[in-house]
C-alpha cells in the first residue's frame, strides 16, 4: 500500500460516532492568556530555572510542510546565534554546566534552561541570544532537517517499536486531524520544507504573543520582569491566531491498525480512544486515580502490570493513561508542558513475543471491559487512595516540575492547582463515585488498535477469525492462572476483518 492508500485505508475506518467519549472542539488556547509570567523564587537554590512555553506545536504544521514547527524550533536552538554558531554556543555554555534544550509536542512548545544562580549574569544573554537572534542559516537547516529525517527513518521507523505504536495510535486516531503525523514531521513534509518556510514559521508561532515565561530558582528581584519585557521586545511580533481544533474524526466498533515490519522478533501495541474527560472537569479526579488502579505508569500497583507482566512475565510493562503521557527523562513521572486542547486515553502493551500477541490483546481488552464494568474494586480503593496520596505528591518535587504545572494551569484554565486538585479530592471519594465516572469516560467497544507486528495478514486473518489463542509458557503457571488463560484464550474481540488494516511501515509516515 503507498502513503495516499494509507490515508484512504485509515479514512475508511472513520465511519460511525463516538458520542460519550469525542471531545468537543477546542477553546482558546491557551486558557488564560499568553504573557503571563509565572515567578517561582527561592533564594537558597542554587540553580535558576528556565521554562519558555510556546502555545505552538505540530498542529501548527501547515499542510504538505508536516515537521515545519519543530524544525523551527530545532533551527532556532541548534542553529547558532547571530554572533555565534551552535558549537561555538555549546563551547560557552560548557563551563558553566548551563544548559537548553527544547521539546516540540502538539500544542506546546517548550524551550527549557538551567544555569547555577552565581553565572545568571554570564548565561543570560546567551539565552536572550538564542530566543531573539537566532542564526537561521542554510548549512545549519540542511544539517538538522538530515538529523530529523533520520529520527523518522532510522529512530522511530526502525529502531522504536514502542514509539511507533504510540504514534500510529495517533495518526489512527486523528486521521485528517492536526494531531495526526509525530512533532517530527513525514517525509514528505520534511522534503518539501524550505528555509524560507522555516523562518516563516517562527515569525508565524514562535513569537511574543505565545509564549509564557516561567522562571523558579535563585534569581534577583525583578529579573522575571526583565526578561518577559526583553522577550516582547526581542521575539517576533507577527503572531498567527491560533487555529481551532477540529473534533476528532468519529467512529465506532473495535478498529484495528497493523504496521508491518517482516523479520521483527517482538509486537508492540497501543490502544485508546479520543477523551472528553480532562482536567478541570469534575470527572478527571476520580478517573485519574482509577487510572492508578488499572494501569499507573511503571508501578505494580497496577491490574495491568500484574497481570500481564508480574503473573505471566509476557513483557516489560504495561499500562494506561486517561490523558497523552510522555515520560520525563529516565523517571517515572510524566513531563510537564506537552498539555493539549484534546486528550485521548490509552493502553500501552510493551512488545511481547509475536506468538502471544493474538492472547496479550484479548487480556488487556477482557481487563478493560472489567475495569469499565467495575472501576476500582471497593476492597482495593483504600490501598490505591493510600499509594496515590504519597506518589503523586513526588510529580512536584522539583522546583522546574513545579513550575511546569504551574504554566500548564494557566494553558488548561484550571481553577485550581492540577496536583492540589487531585490530593485535596482523592480523600472524598467513594467507590461508587469512582465507578460512575469510569463508566462516563471510558469505553471498551469504541477502541483503536495499533499494532507493530512481523507478519501483518497473519495477525489480521487470525483477530478477525476470533479463534482460540492458546499459549505456551517457558516456566510452570499456577492452575489459578492457567484456569483463567483457558477462559481469555476465546474471549470475543468482536473486529471484523473490514475494520483492520495492515500497512507497511515504510508508507507510514511517508505523506
Amino acid at each position: 500500500m503507498n502513503a495516499a492508500g494509507f490515508g484512504r485505508a485509515v479514512g475508511a475506518l472513520l465511519a460511525g460516532s463516538l458520542a460519550a467519549c469525542t471531545p468537543a472542539p477546542s477553546p482558546p488556547w491557551p486558557a488564560r492568556g499568553s504573557g503571563t509570567v509565572v515567578a517561582m523564587p527561592s533564594a537558597s537554590s542554587p540553580a535558576v530555572t528556565f521554562r519558555v512555553v510556546f502555545a505552538a506545536g505540530s498542529a501548527d504544521d501547515p499542510a504538505g510542510r508536516e515537521g515545519l514547527t519543530q524544525m523551527a524550533v530545532r533551527l532556532m536552538i541548534e542553529g547558532g546565534t547571530g554572533s555565534m554558531t551552535y558549537p561555538e554556543l555549546l563551547r560557552a555554555l560548557f563551563p558553566m554546566a548551563a544548559e537548553i534544550s527544547w521539546n516540540v509536542d502538539r500544542d506546546q512548545t517548550l524551550v527549557y534552561a538551567r544555569v547555577p544562580a552565581a553565572l545568571l549574569d554570564e548565561f543570560y544573554p546567551l539565552l536572550l541570544e538564542v530566543l531573539t537572534r537566532p542564526r537561521m542559516a542554510a548549512e545549519d537547516f540542511a544539517r538538522l532537517r538530515a538529523i530529523s529525517r533520520s529520527e523518522l527513518e532510522d529512530d522511530l521507523k526502525v529502531g522504536d517499536d514502542e514509539g511507533l505504536g504510540k504514534e500510529a495510535l495517533q495518526a489512527f486516531l486523528y486521521e485528517g486531524h492536526p494531531y495526526g503525523h509525530p512533532t517530527v514531521g513525514t517525509g514528505a513534509g520534511l522534503a518539501a520544507m524550505t528555509l524560507d518556510d522555516v523562518r516563516a514559521q517562527r515569525e508565524r508561532v514562535l513569537c511574543a504573543g505565545r509564549v509564557t515565561l516561567g522562571v523558579a530558582g535563585g534569581f534577583p528581584d525583578g529579573f522575571p520582569a526583565q526578561v518577559s519585557s526583553d522577550l516582547a521586545a526581542g521575539l517576533p511580533s507577527s503572531c498567527a491566531p491560533v487555529a481551532p481544533l477540529p473534533p476528532p474524526p468519529p467512529f465506532s466498533g473495535r478498529q484495528v491498525l497493523i504496521v508491518e515490519k517482516p523479520g521483527n522478533s517482538a509486537t508492540a501495541m497501543s490502544l485508546g480512544f479520543p477523551e472528553a474527560v480532562v482536567r478541570g472537569d469534575p470527572d478527571f479526579p476520580a478517573l485519574a486515580l482509577a487510572l492508578v488502579h488499572f494501569g499507573q505508569h511503571r508501578q505494580f500497583v497496577g491490574r495491568l502490570m500484574q497481570e500481564i507482566r508480574e503473573k505471566r512475565g509476557f513483557n516489560y510493562g504495561d499500562y494506561a493513561y486517561p490523558e497523552h503521557f510522555v515520560q520525563e527523562g529516565w523517571s517515572r513521572y510524566p513531563a510537564v508542558n506537552v498539555a493539549r486542547r484534546q486528550q485521548m486515553f490509552s493502553i500501552w502493551i510493551r512488545p511481547v513475543d509475536p506468538g502471544n500477541a493474538h492472547f496479550v490483546l484479548r487480556l488487556a481488552m477482557r481487563e478493560l471491559e472489567t475495569f469499565v464494568a467495575g472501576g476500582i474494586p471497593d476492597e482495593d480503593l483504600d490501598r490505591i487512595r493510600t499509594f496515590a496520596l504519597g506518589y503523586f505528591n513526588l510529580y512536584r518535587q522539583t522546583e522546574s516540575r513545579r513550575l511546569g504545572y504551574a504554566i500548564d494551569d494557566l494553558f488548561l484554565g484550571v481553577d485550581r492547582p492540577f496536583l492540589d486538585g487531585l490530593l485535596e479530592t482523592w480523600p472524598a471519594l467513594d467507590p461508587a463515585a469512582v465507578r460512575s465516572a469510569v463508566a462516563r469516560a471510558v469505553t471498551s467497544t469504541d477502541v483503536k488498535i495499533a499494532i507493530v507486528a512481523p507478519d501483518g495478514a497473519a495477525l489480521a486473518d487470525a483477530l478477525a477469525a476470533d479463534g482460540p489463542s492458546p499459549v505456551d509458557y517457558d516456566t510452570p503457571k499456577s492452575d489459578d492462572i492457567l484456569a483463567e488463560d483457558a477462559v481469555t484464550a476465546t474471549f470475543p474481540l468482536r473486529i471484523p476483518r473490514q475494520n483492520i488494516r495492515v500497512v507497511p511501515v515504510s508508507d507510514l509516515f511517508a505523506r
